[in-house]
């Protein structure tokens, strides 16, 4: 009678595990930024004395033991009331081609830090006011066109805000701002404002 030998092989199971990356968003400007990753708006406030943070943890899919994708793309919507992102120059210097929207990759067990650092100046109107704002506008000593910063009205206890060309010792900007009410009255108080340099935000609060 032949023997027969039962050759056992071992088999391995090979199970994935989700793997995550983190993409940190660090706010170096004053003012605040807002952002939206995969759906969900956020929003960081700026500071004069430290640099804010916020980090949103992102899946990167199941990793296996020899093989797996270790990254993911993300697209992300961000601005802030002094910051765009913008392009940069092949030697690192800004290109001055600014956007909203970008697309990340984050790779597992990673951070993908985001600097945020100011681009332009700005204004913000707070109506504390028991009127609408209908107009908020500008002028500049170059331009005496009013280019409108709201699309729609500012009511008692909203807030609108819009980035500004900085103004620089090379390119030096005055602003003027004309506030119109529901009520026809106008506010024209903010007039040759000459000082928005890069971060400077121009804050209205309305009584």
């Amino acid at each position: 009678m032949k023997k027969i030998f039962l050759f056992i092989l071992p088999v391995i199971i090979l199970a994935g595990c989700s793997t995550e990356g983190d993409i940190k968003i660090i706010n170096r400007t004053n003012h605040y930024l807002y952002f939206t990753i995969e759906g969900a708006n956020y929003v960081l406030e700026g500071s004069e004395n430290i640099d804010p943070t916020y980090t949103v943890n992102i899946d990167t899919g199941s990793q296996f033991l020899f093989w797996g994708d270790d990254k993911t793309k993300v697209d992300m919507f961000m601005e802030g009331e002094t910051f765009m992102m913008q392009d940069s120059n092949p030697d690192g210097t800004p290109s001055g081609y600014y956007y909203t929207e970008t697309t990340l990759t984050v790779k597992s067990n990673k951070t993908l830090k985001i600097y945020c650092d100011p681009t332009h100046a700005g204004v913000k109107l707070i109506n504390n006011s028991l009127v609408d704002v209908v107009e908020l506008g500008y002028y500049t000593d170059d331009n005496d066109s009013l280019i409108s910063i709201i699309d729609y009205p500012v009511v008692p206890g909203d807030s609108a805000w819009s980035r500004l060309k900085a103004s620089t010792a090379p390119d030096s900007i005055i602003y003027s701002f004309i506030i119109e009410y529901e009520t026809g009255d106008i506010d024209s108080s903010y007039f040759d404002i000459d000082n928005l340099v890069i971060d400077e935000q121009l804050r209205i609060e309305l009584q």
